[in-house]
């Protein structure tokens, strides 16, 4: 069993008032309307994903650089099935992804290599933002109502292994500016992306068993 990492309160200063304005009630400056439940009837257990999660996380390389920005994230979708999809996410120092939910799925979260930091919340049971560190070889698992902040100012890269199910399909953003509640400012859809591989193809040969034939 994969022990978690300690979560620890951030700290905040006391806010300012805030003024009465007659634009809180235009349209604009309201928060979108809450979504239907998520239909989790086709999803796995939280094991499951653990276990599909230790398995890919065992045998991934970094995903390769991009010259042409080296300061963003980049990701590839290894696997894609009915039930679950597995994504790989590189973050270079000082890269991250501001707070958000997986759009009302099952996901966890293995750590390939690096140090990542996750900032982490609640928008239904509101639970105010807590931070970790998350190191080498951590996983950690997701309620769909969950919210997170992950950056990366390791000083290097830091890989990490994502388990969503069902597969992942929109996520929608936060504001954490209070200890109260989680604010969610807007949805994106997450754009189809064709499988592809990033094996450490030494490493798997090494932990690979060597196969006999059976007649």
């Amino acid at each position: 069993m994969v022990s978690l990492p300690a979560i620890v309160p951030i700290g905040r200063a006391p806010e300012p008032p805030v003024r009465p304005s007659g634009r809180a009630a235009h349209p604009s400056n309201q928060s979108p309307p809450p979504r239907p439940g998520p239909d989790l009837s086709g999803a796995l257990s939280f094991e499951a994903l653990r276990a599909v999660a230790g398995g890919f996380a065992q045998v991934q390389a970094p995903v390769p650089r991009d010259e042409d920005d080296p300061s963003v994230p980049r990701s590839l979708r290894l696997l894609a099935t009915a039930h679950y999809d597995v994504w790989l996410i590189t973050w270079p120092d000082g890269s991250g992804l501001a707070p958000h939910d997986h759009g009302g799925v099952r996901s966890v979260l293995s750590v390939v290599d690096g140090e990542p930091v996750e900032i982490v919340a609640d928008h239904v049971d509101e639970q105010p933002p807590r931070a970790r560190i998350l190191r080498t070889g951590d996983m950690v698992w997701a309620k769909p109502s969950l919210v997170h902040d992950l950056a990366n100012r390791s000083g290097g890269d830091a890989t990490t292994l994502h388990v969503y199910s069902p597969p992942l399909t929109e996520v929608s953003f936060f504001d954490l500016h209070t200890d109260e509640e989680c604010q969610r400012l807007r949805t994106a859809a997450v754009p189809e992306r064709v499988p592809q591989a990033s094996s450490d193809e030494g490493l798997a040969a090494l932990r690979s068993p060597p196969l006999s034939l059976v007649i």
